[in-house]
């Protein structure tokens, strides 16, 4: 009977995750994959894909990825961040999801916030207000302490100021306006 191991429910996912951990799948295979599929998804676009043969594009990603790989050795951060932004992210996407699911029940065609009364053009006010939720997913991910940010960039007064000047700018922008757009 000793030779039996019994399968506790309850502990599996937490061992396995530390299991994970343990051997090094956070910490280089995860950023090397998610390096080379980005790095070889960029180098696919049009203006490279025309220049550079498969197996360039294919070779030079792995390379890059590899020294990702050495980067994310020596600074474990990395793996912090991607944590981090991927849970925060998680959850503004389901905060997202949320209020489209409740303006769909109020009948709102969510369409409207990225068109023009054309149906053509993405509105440059949502694409500010995803920049911005973006910005503040990588912030809060912990981005500053991988990318070294000046001093004066996380003082209050700086973005007291901020916010100051695009409120005036909202204003001059509504205010210079055409009349039928307001």
């Amino acid at each position: 009977m000793s030779d039996v191991v019994l399968f506790q429910v309850g502990n599996v996912f937490p061992e396995m995750l530390q299991n994970l951990q343990n051997m090094g799948f956070f910490l280089y295979l995860f950023p090397f994959l998610l390096s080379l599929a980005i790095f070889y998804g960029v180098m696919s676009v049009p203006p490279l894909s025309e220049k550079l043969e498969k197996s360039a594009r294919t070779l030079i990603a792995l390379v890059f990825s590899f020294f990702v790989m050495l980067y994310s050795s020596w600074n474990p951060g990395l793996v912090q961040f991607f944590a981090s932004m991927s849970g925060t992210g998680l959850l503004i996407a389901s905060g997202i999801l949320f209020f489209a699911i409740i303006f769909g029940l109020a009948g709102f065609d969510i369409k409207l916030f990225f068109t023009d009364k054309e149906g053509k053009n993405v509105k440059w006010a949502s694409v500010l207000i995803l920049a911005f939720i973006l910005i503040l997913v990588l912030i809060g991910a912990g981005a500053g302490s991988l990318i070294p940010l000046p001093a004066w960039s996380g003082s209050s007064e700086l973005w007291t100021a901020i916010f100051f000047i695009a409120i005036i700018a909202l204003a001059l922008w509504w205010m210079g306006g055409k009349s039928e757009d307001k």
